[in-house]
């Protein structure tokens, strides 16, 4: 029997910290190596490897920027090359952050310098939209789909609405009919949603909505991005009697975000299995992550939980900010545990800062305020 692995993780949010962090004064250039050091292993053994790359590559130094309009060293991909990732998603709501001329580098790095590796979410033409992205293991082929529910409020630059992939409820027509073409072309489909509310840990209903819609229009796998920590995991059940596994959200996998819970983030670990030449989701799982730096901003990298220490908790420097700005008890690898599993087991309501949407949207709005102060809030 024939058995395939996809694994996945979260937002790689490269805030100021992060890309100074990987400055290398010896060589003049970035490295970012780093901090995938201590999951490339698990990431280069799948078959299938994908990130969320949360903000969108620059060629000018200049333009290199952090919250709330990102700009990140186009170095950043030679590391995620090494790590091992097969796909790069590049629909977020910060896709538009440095306009058409990031979408530009961005693409043009990547044709470049890997062009076996995939990106998903943007595009040069739209031609280039309408192709469904096909990944052959095997004796089977998985489609994927990736768009994103927000853009900031950013437009698309004009004569060029096919730069980003949208879900919007008036794109419901072309994302089914998008659906049903990868239907046709492979085995399995996997959509990949950029969306919901940051800092929640339950998904909001118009992630339940749309998760629906993926469902019933014929993806087999959905897995999302966005709201900056881990959510829940469900089956869905088709009305033809499909059950589709849905990961709401991976959460981070690294960040300089100092907001409760944004520390803790999770690799998707999907077995795929062929029986009598049918694709089968045979196990669905998150393996949980944390993001870890010392006292310095000087190194940003990624740890399995399993391996994380109470003594790296202690020097790990986004723990003691949060504890202080904050006001709450500081995070143990313990605590970090025991909120993993009140996540999976939509228990974690009460461990939430932020209870309503309406608080988050209140915090990004001083955090923003913040950042043009030149102070840094998120």
């Amino acid at each position: 029997m024939e058995k395939y692995k996809i694994r996945m993780v979260g937002d790689n949010l490269i805030h100021r910290q992060v890309y100074r962090a990987a400055w290398d004064e010896t060589s003049g250039k970035y490295d970012f190596n780093i901090m995938f050091d201590q999951i490339c292993d698990s990431i280069k053994e799948a078959d299938l490897s994908i990130i969320n790359q949360e903000t969108i590559f620059i060629n000018d130094p200049k333009k290199y920027s952090s919250f709330p309009t990102f700009g990140s060293p186009a170095d950043l991909g030679h590391a995620i090359a090494a790590a091992g990732f097969d796909v790069v998603l590049h629909a977020s709501n910060h896709s538009l952050d440095k306009g058409i001329e990031g979408i530009s580098d961005t693409i043009g790095f990547w044709k470049k310098n890997y062009p076996e590796i995939t990106f998903l979410g943007v595009h040069e033409s739209a031609d280039a939209e309408k192709r469904i992205c096909v990944k052959r293991l095997g004796n089977i082929k998985i489609a994927l789909l990736n768009f994103t529910e927000k853009m900031n409020y950013r437009m698309m630059p004009p004569g060029k609405p096919y730069v980003v992939d949208r879900m919007r409820k008036k794109d419901k027509k072309r994302i089914r009919a998008k659906i049903a073409r990868a239907r046709e072309q492979a085995d399995l489909v996997i959509v990949l949603p950029h969306w919901g509310i940051e800092y929640m840990y339950e998904p909001v209903s118009s992630q339940k909505e749309w998760a629906r819609f993926f469902a019933e229009c014929g993806a087999d796998i959905i897995i999302g991005t966005h709201p900056h920590v881990l959510e829940c995991t469900e089956t869905i059940i088709t009305s033809d009697e499909r059950r589709v596994p849905c990961l709401y959200s991976l959460g981070n996998f690294i960040s300089c975000q100092i907001i409760p819970g944004t520390t803790l983030g999770g690799m998707a670990d999907i077995t795929i299995n062929v029986e009598n030449g049918k694709a089968v989701i045979s196990n669905v799982e998150i393996i949980p992550l944390i993001t870890h730096t010392d006292e310095n901003y000087s190194y940003f990298t990624t740890y399995f939980l399993s391996d994380y220490t109470e003594d790296m908790a202690c020097h790990n420097r986004l723990l003691s900010v949060m504890q202080k700005r904050f006001d709450i008890e500081r995070m143990t690898a313990e605590k970090f545990r025991a909120l993993f599993e009140n996540i999976m087991n939509r228990s974690a309501s009460a461990d939430a800062y932020f209870k309503t949407p309406a608080d988050v949207n209140k915090y990004n709005i001083h955090g923003v305020l913040s950042a043009i102060r030149g102070k840094d809030m998120k």
